[in-house]
């Protein structure tokens, strides 16, 4: 009796293996088909955005998120060769892999070693799309680095998307809208203004503030063009906002916070606006961009799905009235 009892102290004590063998175990390596096609697309997503981060804001299908990811990235792979000549990944590696072949050892050494030495601000080609997980359904953030321009792109985009001859050739299936975003900041009462100020400054004349040091630099940047209409008249202007996974501000103060920024020379114009604000708040930062209102609402606030969805109702017989009763329903009822 004494021994056993001895046994079973030390097993208790740690002395002996008292583990157990897992049954088909495989300690997480083994995975279904559909388990790795969503590790995959997670792997390839950023987690969060940061202060300076410029993109654009991009709504989904619900349920298609791994879909989604993949095929926002895939278009802008193609636009960001069409429009910035940056080469796709796969045409990039593919290249870099045929110059490898071509150099002997010393050369290869040689351009390794010129690659550690070039700053990483100068990664340019790769990674100038990089998407980032929300964390919220059926949204997510695809991040741009220069020389890609949100703007520009978005518009390219939904121009395409509207003048596509064929429902059959549309290039996106789960994408909805497209949100550009010039500026992000902190979600503060300091960080809303100064974005407000950066990015509202090219475009109107705002109340002035002591220190002009915020907003000179991007004035700088925007071409005269851009800054007034022919006439050298005010814009009119209307606010457009999101507020997503955040409770600090209310709709009603952000509104009122930006508004009082712009000069009173400038009036609201809710139905036709020269230009629209679109302020995008998500958790701890406030994202803002100004577009044009016209165009904004003639490619149907940049919603992709409703621009390729028109299409087929007009080549029907059916009416551009009831074309565009459609697309309204559609608009409203997205998430």
């Amino acid at each position: 009796m004494s021994d056993n009892q001895n046994k079973r102290k030390q097993g208790l004590s740690g002395a002996g293996p008292a583990h157990k063998k897992s049954k088909g175990s495989t300690a997480g390596k083994w995975k279904t088909p559909q388990q790795k096609t969503k590790m995959a697309g997670r792997v390839e997503m950023g987690s969060s955005l940061d202060v300076g981060d410029e993109g654009i804001w991009v709504t989904y299908a619900r349920g298609m998120n791994t879909r989604a990811f993949k095929e926002f990235s895939e278009l802008c792979d193609e636009y960001g060769e069409s429009m910035y000549g940056i080469p796709k990944p796969s045409d990039e590696h593919e290249k870099a892999e045929d110059e490898d072949e071509e150099l002997d050892i010393e050369a290869s050494i040689e351009k390794e070693l010129a690659a550690m030495k070039v700053p990483r601000e100068r990664s340019t080609k790769k990674g100038v799309f990089r998407p980032i997980n929300a964390g919220i359904e059926c949204v997510f953030f695809m991040k741009t680095i220069k020389p890609v321009e949100p703007y520009a792109l978005v518009r390219k985009m939904c121009e395409d998307a509207q003048k596509c001859p064929d429902p059959r050739e549309r290039k996106c299936k789960y994408i909805n809208r497209l949100t550009p975003v010039f500026n992000t900041d902190k979600a503060t009462e300091k960080g809303i203004e100064r974005v407000a100020r950066q990015v509202l400054a090219p475009y109107f004349e705002l109340i002035s503030e002591s220190d002009d040091s915020v907003t000179a630099g991007l004035s700088k940047e925007r071409t005269a063009s851009e800054t007034t209409n022919s006439a050298g008249e005010p814009f009119t202007y209307a606010i457009r906002h999101n507020i997503r996974n955040h409770n600090t501000f209310k709709s009603e103060e952000v509104i009122k916070r930006i508004a009082s920024l712009v000069d009173t020379k400038h009036k609201v114009n809710l139905s036709s606006a020269d230009k629209v604000i679109l302020v995008e708040i998500f958790q701890l930062f406030c994202s803002i961009s100004v577009v044009d209102g016209p165009q904004w609402e003639e490619l149907k606030r940049y919603n992709m799905n409703s621009l390729y969805g028109m299409i087929p109702k007009q080549k029907s017989g059916a009416t551009q009235g009831d074309a565009e009763k459609s697309s309204t329903k559609k608009e409203s009822s997205e998430a």
